[in-house]
């Protein structure tokens, strides 16, 4: 059976909810957090019209919610493609 790394964090989330996953500039997000928030967002997604094997793109700096999109976008089944905030 193949696993993504969507299915890796979801079972993670279910296992340790309320462990770590992410910590930045002073902020941190558990599992169940992270589930909750990126389930938000793929619905939203999802609702836009984003299907399987799209790509969206990602405009922000390293930060949670650059985690949560990335997660999020995962769950929606589209790929992300990075912008790099200091490119021209």
């Amino acid at each position: 059976m193949m696993y993504l790394l969507s299915h890796i964090l979801d079972r993670s989330a279910e296992q340790f909810s309320e462990r770590e996953a992410f910590r930045c500039e002073g902020k941190r997000l558990t599992y169940g957090e992270l589930l909750q928030q990126a389930n938000g967002l793929a619905h939203t997604l999802i609702d836009l019209g984003v299907q399987r094997g799209d790509r969206v793109g990602i405009y922000l700096s390293k930060s949670l919610e650059s985690a949560v999109a990335i997660y999020g976008i995962w769950k929606a089944g589209a790929a992300y493609v990075p912008v790099d905030p200091s490119a021209p």
